[in-house]
């Protein structure tokens, strides 16, 4: 197989003078550098020849700013210097995945996270592979390649286990427990996730946990029991401290409370997260949260609006399927003629990407057992909040006013 071929598949597939073009031929420059300078052990200076000159300049020609420029500065210079598999190459390898990772652009951090994954010695680099191999679970997910996702996180999980990496052993687990969740599975995600909580527990893994509470929140959600995703959502949001895991709970959470019908709370922090998370499909995601507010609400032009901005996306094949279907609901929602075969096409998509949840929806949806109407006056009438959903609306309508602050990038971020 061909190295690479995310990126060589993304260039093709742009045209020659796009300046998207740009960052990824870098990428791409880059990694291929890395290969040759590795393979042939060449530990030549900066002034060897063409290849780090050219490579050099494919660099500079990316936009100022892009955080993946510096990264991709830093791993030359150590490529330059000595060409070998160092702890600090590995690390620039990996935030350069994260930085792809923060644009959504699945199949090319795929691509980083496994070549980290392959290229390093378990017994010299384990915890380096470890992260690469769950952070290449999460991406291949993604981008809708579920075996390569799977081999990552039982790779990671297999590789944690021998090596004593308590926490990072179960943060891939809860990244297995995710893929069942998000395949329509949910007893096994549910029965999973319990487990982990319960190890998490017992070994003292605060992270791990702030994790496992996430993926528990949105198994509840995923049953329709909001109240529970809240509770959660919440506890895994005072656990977690890295700034970019932060936003998604808190879009998560934001989701729970439209569930519950408490719509500003729900707008309120979906507005938070779609203005600045620094991850672009947390934002995506948030953007189609709003959209089905608008739905339900029967704003038809906000909707337009919505549907305008998010159609041209790059949406990942979960956030397509979730942006069909919400197309789909909005054409029943405003009488359009052409609502039963816009249900047909969110089915069909959800099926050939193995995201059965959403089939079973636009299914229902289909044979008319979801009833919209009774799904608006839920939103008008929701129903009576406990004390501790109040008290967590409280703080989530306070994060408004420190948004800034809180939601700041971190490269950093493992998760499953």
């Amino acid at each position: 197989m061909i190295r690479h071929f995310a990126f060589f598949e993304t260039i093709g597939m742009l045209d020659e003078k796009s300046v998207e073009r740009i960052p990824v031929f870098a990428g791409l420059a880059v990694l291929r550098l890395v290969d040759r300078a590795v393979e042939e052990a060449d530990a030549a200076g900066p002034e060897a020849g063409p290849e780090y000159l050219s490579t050099r300049r494919a660099v500079e020609a990316m936009r100022v700013g892009d955080p993946a420029r510096a990264i991709l500065h830093r791993v030359v210079d150590r490529i330059s210097k000595e060409a070998r598999l160092s702890a600090e190459l590995g690390a620039d390898l990996l935030s350069y995945g994260r930085a792809l990772d923060l644009e959504a652009r699945w199949s090319l951090a795929a691509d980083a996270f496994g070549s980290v994954a392959t290229m390093f010695s378990e017994s010299q680099h384990p915890r380096l592979v470890i992260e690469a191999a769950t952070a290449l679970g999460a991406a291949a997910r993604n981008a809708g390649d579920w075996k390569t996702s799977e081999t990552g996180y039982a790779r990671a999980e297999h590789l944690a286990a021998s090596s004593g990496e308590d926490e990072l052993e179960l943060i891939a687990r809860v990244g297995m427990a995710t893929s069942h969740m998000v395949r329509g599975n949910l007893p096994t995600a549910e029965t999973e996730i319990e487990e982990i909580l319960k190890e998490a527990e017992l070994r003292g893994t605060e992270r791990a946990k702030a994790v496992a509470l996430h993926a528990r929140a949105s198994v509840a959600h995923s049953r329709g029991d909001y109240r529970q995703a809240v509770h959660f959502g919440y506890r895994s949001l005072e656990l977690t401290t890295n700034p970019g895991s932060r936003d998604r709970v808190v879009a998560d959470l934001a989701a729970a409370y439209a569930g519950l019908g408490m719509k500003e709370v729900a707008r309120d922090a979906y507005s938070i997260v779609a203005m600045t998370s620094p991850h672009q499909s947390v934002r995506w995601q948030a953007t189609l949260n709003l959209m089905e507010l608008s739905i339900d609400e029967g704003d038809e032009p906000g909707v337009a609006s919505y549907m305008k901005e998010l159609d041209s996306m790059a949406l990942d094949p979960r956030l397509r399927a979730y942006f069909l279907l919400l197309r789909a609901r909005a054409s029943r929602q405003f009488g359009h003629a052409d609502f039963s075969s816009r249900f047909e096409i969110a089915r069909e998509y959800a099926q050939k990407h193995r995201l059965h949840q959403f089939a079973f929806h636009a299914d229902q949806a289909m044979a008319a057992a979801e009833d919209l109407k009774s799904s608006v006056e839920k939103l008008n009438n929701p129903l009576e909040p406990s004390d501790e959903v109040v008290r967590i609306a409280r703080e989530l309508v306070g994060l408004r006013s420190r948004a800034p602050s809180i939601f700041e990038q971190n490269s950093g971020e493992v998760r499953g």
